[in-house]
């Protein structure tokens, strides 16, 4: 039996993987994110969300400050499908993109009231509306019944909403913490440097690739560095790493 040989295909960020995954990620196709916290994953997204036009990042954190930084126009409360198709076709006149951060600050019990139904109604409605792409940073926050228990809408999105153009982006830690759905819907899934064997294990088993093989990947993976999977076996592992800016120092 001739032997497998794994390819691996570095790409620089800005001027090869971005441009690659635009033309690669076709609209209907779910992203699946899975790193542990602090690898990034929230300015990977934020890179892949600038490849859209229309874009809803779900704030199910009440006030994250990681997706402020993206400048998005922010949305306290989901004004409804008509409100929101009337901002699409104003930011069209003026040629500019709809995207958008949906969710108010929430420290109060009211206001995570406010916000939890704001999610679902979002969820609710992009549904019915189509063609939008959804982020939704630590999924686990959107589906777990104990947090907001919004999975039968996430799942929707992740099995029904394909033939409505609907790309649904998530960020998560492990496989295991999530609906299911969020790995095995996805079409391209990007994992950062893990030592855990079950991330390993059910990335294989997702992907229908031999556990060695991505072992082999993710442990020659660098700080900060990504690869990306397609569903495509005979297609190479992509590997690139974000553009990073430091952090000012303050000045004493």
């Amino acid at each position: 039996m001739p032997t497998h040989n794994l390819e691996i295909e570095a790409l620089d960020w800005s001027t090869e993987f971005l441009p690659w995954f635009q033309e690669a990620w076709k609209p209907g196709q779910h992203v699946a994110l899975i790193a542990p916290t602090g690898a990034g994953k929230t300015t990977f997204a934020a890179g892949l969300l600038g490849l859209r036009k229309y874009v809803l990042a779900l704030d199910a954190k009440g006030g994250d400050s990681t997706l402020d930084a993206m400048n998005f126009v922010r949305i306290e409360k989901w004004p409804g499908t008509k409100s929101m198709t009337k901002k699409v076709e104003d930011n069209e006149k003026n040629q500019l993109p709809s995207r958008f951060v949906v969710g108010n600050k929430a420290r109060s019990d009211d206001e995570i009231n406010q916000l939890a139904a704001t999610l679902e109604k979002t969820l609710t409605d992009t549904y019915e509306m189509g063609g939008w792409t959804v982020y939704a940073d630590e999924l686990m926050l959107l589906t777990d019944h104990r947090l907001f228990g919004l999975r039968k809408q996430v799942d929707r999105l992740l099995i029904a909403a394909r033939d409505l153009g609907v790309s649904f982006v998530s960020s998560f830690q492990a496989p295991k913490w999530v609906t299911p759905m969020a790995g095995n819907q996805a079409t391209w899934i990007a994992v950062s440097y893990t030592r855990d064997v079950d991330v390993v294990n059910r990335l294989a088993e997702i992907l229908g690739r031999p556990k060695n093989e991505i072992r082999g990947a993710i442990k020659g993976l660098e700080q900060y560095s990504w690869l990306i999977i397609g569903r495509n076996p005979r297609e190479p592992i992509r590997v690139t790493i974000p553009d990073y800016v430091e952090p000012k120092k303050d000045r004493k």
